[in-house]
């Protein structure tokens, strides 16, 4: 008898044991073992930003940035993280909401109050700020972030990506690689019926005028790569830095003349000894530009290319 309720016992035991460790197991618990695993899968922050010779500790998700540059306005425009700016320079592009935001001067002549003000996790600039100026600020609790400004299409991809790892942390990789796939197609489509109408067509030479009367973009500019890539044979590339040798001017007969449409009339154009019998001017040929979106190198590039591209060629986009 003793025996038996032993065994009894024993199983009983054995029995409340299972059920314990069943509960333990239970879907419930699971569930939020899961979870607690996948947010630490998912945190995104903090995350190191590598810029040059630079490194910055990104410990958590910025919600608040002063922008000190156009570009850079224009670049959080494009990624649709306008909402994230507190300060904004003083000519930033139109085109990018950032109703609310204080303005903050530019890099050449930052507005500290104003800076201080607007409360921002990091200030971004693609021009140096004086280091007086990054004291001041550091003894405020506020750092600055130096971006380069990009010279070519690889450099704008790395620039946009490094935005990304700042403004989302480790899914900014993700997020960086969809955008850029479509800022590429979009540009794709934008140049390339013309560069390879070119190819067959032969490429037709052009003048990428800033300001009278030799100021253009050459060879080794960023511009002049554009004018490469769109199938146009860019006449300034004897120049260097923007500017074409005098003693060269009487080359200058370009079929194709784009030139700035914040700076030069056309009438200034026709009127001038250099270009006005050139054959982009006889033939009706010269066409306004806003270099102003060129240069912000963000998606309003892209349409000013594309603009430009069906001008020069335009039985490519017939």
């Amino acid at each position: 008898m003793n025996i038996f309720i032993k065994h009894l016992c024993s199983m009983l035991l054995g029995l409340v044991m299972v059920l314990s460790f069943g509960a333990c197991s239970s879907p419930e618990s699971q569930d939020s073992g899961e979870y607690l695993s996948e947010l630490t899968q998912t945190e995104s922050f903090p995350v190191r930003l590598e810029l040059s010779d630079n490194s910055y500790l990104i410990s958590t998700r910025p919600r608040r940035l002063t922008v000190l540059s156009a570009d850079l306005v224009q670049a959080l425009g494009d990624m649709g993280a306008a909402s994230l700016i507190s300060g904004v320079c003083d000519d930033a592009p139109q085109d990018v909401a950032v109703s609310g935001a204080k303005s903050c001067g530019t890099s050449l002549d930052p507005d500290l109050d104003q800076i201080i003000a607007s409360k921002p996790d990091w200030v971004i600039t693609s021009s140096p700020l004086r280091q007086s100026q990054v004291d001041a600020l550091k003894e405020q609790q506020i750092e600055v972030i130096t971006f380069s400004q990009p010279q070519t299409l690889e450099e704008i991809y790395d620039r946009y990506r490094q935005l990304f790892t700042l403004c989302y942390g480790l899914e900014g990789t993700s997020k960086s690689t969809e955008f850029l796939n479509d800022f590429q197609a979009r540009l794709e489509a934008a140049i390339n019926p013309a560069a390879e109408y070119a190819k067959l067509s032969g490429s037709k030479t052009v003048v990428y005028l800033a300001q009278l009367d030799l100021t253009m973009a050459t060879g080794e500019t960023f511009e002049g790569q554009l004018l490469d890539a769109m199938g146009l044979q860019n006449l300034g590339e004897l120049g260097s830095r923007w500017n074409y040798p005098e003693v060269e001017a009487e080359f200058l007969d370009p079929q194709i003349l784009f030139y700035d449409s914040n700076t030069i009339s056309l009438e200034e154009i026709e009127q001038s000894e250099i270009y006005g019998n050139c054959t982009a001017v006889q033939n009706g040929n010269v066409f306004a530009v806003d270099f102003s979106a060129i240069r912000l190198r963000g998606l309003p590039m892209i349409s000013a290319l594309e603009a430009m591209a069906q001008q020069a060629y335009p039985q490519a986009y017939q």
